[in-house]
């Protein structure tokens, strides 16, 4: 599929406030950044507003309340960061090649070997960016409920680590740098939008270059704008994780935590007693309030379920 190739209808109908029902409307239009950037290259003038305006929509799409996993593993110097940093009220923000999906970041390709004819891309084999991913940093949350039995096993070790919810609308910062994740079977071939992109860049090069400028000031950030959104698609294999991402600029000052205030805390059912009690130390502490889970033997059905403590 070829980004050119895309379209889409806009619609005309106006949505009544008083009947909007959210997850009614969720259900119906799932995030699809695919079209997010037909709307902006379709678009000559006014880019950023309409960036701005997919930005405020994608909030729509954001939860009261996320969850993030934990594992606590035989690294102990890893452990003891992570609690750590719990206590600190914050998350840690990875280099997307540290994620556990060789594929993550991969929806998107382009032929390099057709953008060779720029002189200045030949001698990097027409690549005129390598990865998007190295450009950004992101946190990994789910609206997966503590319940989730495969979200326990992939990302706690095996129900050994740790869940914290987190409220976001109170966590402001964590709330406006998080995406929803798309699912998606399809890639997408964006090579004639990188190569208009390369004819931008490099007109603007030679006009600036002209004026004398030491600096080059680019007035079009769809590269920018692409990069903010393919960073958040995803196979649909991974769907069951119903993911959201806290995403930053990897070039952006102390941004390798972000601030993030705990609304509860849930120990693994087989969480070690040792950090079993120090997160309980932690969570009192805070005065945020800690559950320990357990299976619940006489059920019907395979239920997870939460004791406070």
């Amino acid at each position: 599929m070829k980004i050119e190739d895309l379209h889409y209808d806009i619609p005309n109908s106006l949505v009544s406030e008083e009947d909007f029902n959210i997850e009614k409307w969720r259900k119906e239009n799932p995030m699809d950044y695919f079209k997010a950037i037909y709307l902006i290259m379709t678009e000559t003038e006014n880019r950023d507003d309409v960036f701005k305006t997919i930005y405020k929509i994608t909030r729509f799409y954001i939860p009261h309340t996320l969850f993030k996993y934990y594992s606590l593993t035989d690294n102990i110097t890893l452990n003891e960061q992570k609690l750590e940093t719990l206590q600190q009220k914050k998350i840690f923000m990875s280099e997307v090649k540290y994620m556990n999906d060789p594929f993550d970041n991969k929806a998107y390709y382009y032929q390099n070997e057709k953008l060779k004819k720029y002189e200045r891309l030949s001698r990097f084999d027409g690549k005129l960016i390598d990865d998007f991913s190295s450009y950004v940093k992101i946190s990994a949350l789910t609206s997966n409920h503590v319940n989730s039995m495969p979200m326990w096993a992939h990302y706690a070790n095996n129900h050994a680590g740790f869940c914290v919810s987190y409220d976001m609308q109170s966590n402001t910062e964590l709330s406006g740098c998080t995406f929803p994740v798309q699912y998606t079977d399809k890639r997408i071939d964006i090579t004639s939008l990188m190569d208009q992109q390369a004819q931008k860049i490099f007109r603007e090069l030679g006009i600036q270059t002209a004026q004398g400028k030491k600096k080059i000031m680019l007035t079009d950030l769809s590269l920018i704008y692409m990069t903010s959104f393919f960073c958040n698609i995803k196979h649909i294999s991974w769907s069951y994780e119903n993911e959201f991402r806290c995403t930053v600029g990897a070039a952006t000052e102390n941004k390798s935590y972000m601030s993030a205030t705990p609304k509860e805390i849930y120990i693994g059912m087989n969480c070690p007693s040792t950090y079993r009690d120090k997160i309980i130390k932690i969570a009192k502490e805070m005065q945020v309030p800690v559950f320990i889970m357990k299976f619940d033997e006489f059920n019907q059905e395979f239920n997870l379920m939460s004791e406070k403590i």
